[in-house]
């Protein structure tokens, strides 16, 4: 599924293609339909890391910055550091979590300079990934702030994956798959009569 941010902040349902799972393969075709339609060039594109999309975003899109959503990045930044006890690990989410609510972005180093320094010892992998990586993760600053909330994460993708499967407990399967292509086809259809 590929969801593109308007200029006025909206978002709409640029393509969609159906696989039986998600390949390298199956990405490139979703790009390629993309391109082939007239939006050749891809200036972001947020996704969750996975590799299969990773890896077509580089044939299709090779210019295109492909940054982590927030969250993916944080559980990546999450999972090198100690197994600390509950308390200590609530408390490191506490201080990550506000950085992506500063008003600006001399604000967001500044507090990411002080959520480094408290964990320099005790976490000193994420601490490097964390500063190497905060560059790249932070390119959504350059947009127009009415953009930004939609440009650092991939939540528009995955809250239309959960619209969905609630709308698909309605039926009580597939018959095929140009059977699974027409629910998709009617959903997209009321989707976009809801937000027009």
């Amino acid at each position: 599924m590929a969801v593109g941010v308007r200029r006025d902040g909206s978002f709409a349902v640029l393509d969609w293609w159906a696989a039986p799972a998600e390949t390298t393969a199956a990405y490139e075709q979703l790009f390629t339909r993309r391109w082939q339609r007239g939006r050749e060039r891809i200036k972001r594109l947020v996704s969750d890391g996975a590799e299969a999309i990773t890896s077509a975003a580089a044939v299709v899109s090779p210019s295109a910055a492909h940054p982590l959503g927030l969250a993916h990045w944080f559980r990546n930044r999450e999972a090198l550091t100690p197994p600390w006890p509950g308390a200590q690990r609530r408390r490191f989410r506490r201080d990550f979590w506000p950085l992506w609510d500063a008003l600006d972005q001399g604000e967001l180093h500044r507090w990411a300079q002080r959520c480094c320094a408290r964990r320099r010892w005790h976490a000193p992998d994420m601490v490097k990934k964390f500063r190497d990586e905060l560059h790249h993760v932070l390119a959504y600053w350059r947009w127009p702030a009415r953009w930004r909330h939609r440009l650092r994460t991939s939540n528009l993708a995955e809250g239309f994956f959960r619209h969905l499967r609630k709308y698909l407990n309605r039926f009580p399967g597939c018959g095929d798959a140009a059977h699974a292509e027409q629910i998709l086809g009617c959903f997209l259809l009321a989707a976009e009569a809801m937000h027009s």
